[in-house]
């Protein structure tokens, strides 16, 4: 969890400076705003905490391989998100999507240091671009994907007038 840490803090400290309307604003038809990215990452963090919390409970052990997520970095390639995790086009504050955020990161701190960590290796469910990976894994990715999206949200705010 250290390097989700460091990043959500780098993610906090990039959109501390920002308006609650510049976190809205769209720079280019088909983009996502700054608060839509966040809010994606949301919704990710919280999925991805479920579905640790059910599969430590109801899941098999299944060892896997380790996969190279941290090519998730990598923006080059192109992700679609998941419909569970497209973003609204809801109007947000920067206080609601710090809350929000604050919420996904304590219940998956909250799962992970409460489960055995023999199971976090044991057990594991499928991602869409990696194939199956151990819960361990899944919690290291949620760092490497708010990297991905850190580096989207830099660019946005670039564009920004």
């Amino acid at each position: 969890m250290d390097h989700n840490e460091q990043v959500r803090q780098q993610l906090i400290k990039s959109v501390s400076g920002l308006s609650d309307e510049q976190l809205n604003t769209r720079v280019a038809d088909g983009s996502w705003t700054i608060a839509q990215v966040l809010e994606h990452l949301y919704l990710i963090e919280t999925s991805i905490a479920a579905m640790i919390a059910h599969t430590l409970k109801h899941g098999e052990s299944q060892p896997v391989e380790e996969k190279p997520i941290h090519l998730t970095v990598d923006r080059s390639k192109k992700v679609e998100a998941p419909d569970f995790a497209r973003p609204s086009d809801r109007f947000f504050t920067r206080h609601e999507l710090e809350e929000k955020l604050h919420q996904s990161r304590q219940r998956l701190r909250q799962i992970t240091e409460q489960a055995n960590p023999a199971d976090l290796e044991a057990k594991s469910f499928s991602h869409p671009i990696f194939g199956s990976l151990n819960l361990k894994q899944w919690v290291e990715f949620v760092g490497y994907h708010e990297q991905r999206h850190l580096a989207q949200m830099e660019e946005i705010k670039a564009q920004l007038p």
